[in-house]
């Protein structure tokens, strides 16, 4: 090979550490968790038998490429996690934990969800803007309400989000969990029965009762996001199963009407739903009061949750924890805030 061809050759390959970030930049569009994508490279150490002042390569936080200098060593050694040896638990994750831990207890009939929205300043009616630059749970939230509503337009993106990641996972090739897709209309009534909640919810279609529960809230734990465009809400309820109730000698305090697209993947279903609250008459204080009867506007609110469709394993794996036993909670409590983060991450 003459000179001439070896330097072209060297002209058109595509240098190494371009390969490399091309890698990741490809791991990131086909993983669903953009955290795992973006883990850093491990800083290189000359191995013992290499002369001292070597060069290794340095990352540019100036540089918007992100580029290397490719002078490095060829076979680095590997680093330890810390000079514990044990790799940290990310603080976030171990916090979102700590509340289910402390929260789930030995409870049945759980409900586990996570929602997207913003969470509101209740004085300014404006999204919260703190002095911090990356994810921060709130330990008091009396002046603050989560707001879980987003725009047609992100409710839309993430539309088309998850009917792709519907299609990629019934590719042949695919070797992930599948993602089951299902479309439901439902209305649900409220109802205020001897002080007690109950909600009725029906077939849109044929009426039929789907179920009747009472619904009791144990804890709810806020996450403000500054980096994407939505908050993140952990809510854990009681639910407890009731008979129907006589509907004819009471009214609805509430009713909505439910558009829902449900994706389920494993333990988790995301629920895109399109909720309607029609305009109603609002129950008088006084019923001898006179002049005519208020009534709440329609509202219509568009919404993005993480529901856990499987509590009891969840569950099954903190009485492990209780009994100081190997379990899996922290992997489970990862997995879960990790895709309501890649959700709000790939928030419009």
């Amino acid at each position: 090979m003459d000179d001439s061809t070896s330097r072209k050759r060297q002209r058109t390959e595509t240098p190494e550490f371009q390969r490399r970030v091309s890698a990741a930049s490809l791991s990131a569009i086909m993983n669903p968790d953009p955290e795992a994508a973006f883990q850093p490279s491990p800083s290189p150490v000359p191995s013992q038998n290499q002369a001292t002042g070597t060069q290794y390569e340095h990352y540019n936080s100036n540089n918007s490429n992100n580029s290397y200098n490719t002078n490095r060593p060829q076979s680095p050694q590997r680093l330890e996690q810390n000079v514990f040896g044990v790799r940290p638990a990310e603080d976030i994750v171990r916090v979102v934990a700590d509340f289910l831990y402390t929260h789930l207890k030995d409870r049945t009939n759980i409900e586990i969800e996570g929602k997207l929205g913003r969470i509101i300043d209740k004085a300014s009616g404006q999204r919260i803007a703190l002095p911090v630059v990356s994810e921060t749970a709130l330990s008091d939230d009396k002046a603050t309400r989560f707001e879980s509503n987003m725009t047609v337009q992100q409710h839309a993106a993430f539309n088309r989000l998850l009917n792709q990641r519907v299609d990629e996972t019934r590719r042949s090739d695919f070797r992930g969990s599948r993602i089951v897709y299902k479309h439901t209309r439902e209305i649900d009534h409220f109802y205020k029965i001897e002080g007690t909640r109950v909600r009725v919810t029906t077939e849109k279609e044929t009426g039929r009762v789907i179920a009747v529960i009472t619904k009791t809230k144990i804890a709810d734990l806020n996450i403000y996001s500054p980096r994407t465009k939505l908050d993140i809400r952990i809510t854990i309820n009681e639910e407890k199963t009731l008979s129907m109730p006589d509907t004819e000698a009471v009214k609805p305090i509430l009713e909505r009407h439910k558009d829902r697209l449900s994706y389920k993947q494993d333990l988790w279903s995301f629920d895109l739903t399109q909720v309607v609250s029609p305009e109603q008459e609002r129950v008088p204080a006084n019923p001898y009061a006179l002049g005519p009867p208020k009534t709440t506007p329609a509202v219509t609110t568009h919404e993005l949750e993480v529901e856990v469709v499987q509590p009891e394993t969840w569950l099954a794996e903190r009485a492990k924890v209780a009994a100081n036993k190997p379990n899996s909670f922290h992997e489970i409590t990862h997995i879960f805030l990790g895709n309501l983060r890649a959700l709000a991450k790939r928030a419009i």
